[in-house]
């Protein structure tokens, strides 16, 4: 996938098994029908491994769930936790939008809800991940 930013710096990304996804999104109080959370303050995107590989009872509940055909499950996933981790924030009608953004080809636009990056930041974001290169 490639899109018109980068994640922030030093940020990681966690593929959870799907048997392992419901006892933690309980555990941390989450919306268990989500295959995709982000921890901001940890830096930290965790993604079910349902949107990786179909697994036929669960991949049919997520496509139930969200409208979406399985080939673009992942896209919608990932493009909406990058809005939370782009945008520095929870807020899900930011991450939304920043989804829509990104999978349209457009550089986000956090509005008001962005905290400005350092030039160390920006510059890290530049050299990172070759398909998520575009920051100015």
């Amino acid at each position: 996938m490639h899109y018109p930013t980068a994640v922030p710096a030093h940020w990681s990304w966690v593929i959870v098994r799907s048997e392992d996804w419901s006892p933690l999104t309980r555990k941390l109080h989450l919306d268990r029908r989500s295959p995709a959370f982000t921890a901001i303050d940890e830096r930290e995107t965790f993604l079910e491994e349902a949107l990786f590989s179909p697994l036929p009872t669960r991949t049919s509940e997520l496509v139930r769930d969200f409208h979406v055909p399985f080939e673009q499950l992942l896209a919608v996933a990932l493009s909406h936790e990058l809005g939370h981790a782009i945008c520095h924030g929870g807020d899900e009608s930011t991450a939304n939008r920043i989804s829509d953004q990104l999978r349209s080809g457009k550089r986000p636009d956090c509005g008001k809800t962005m905290k400005s990056l350092t030039p160390m930041e920006e510059l890290h974001l530049r050299r990172q991940l070759p398909g998520l290169r575009g920051v100015r």
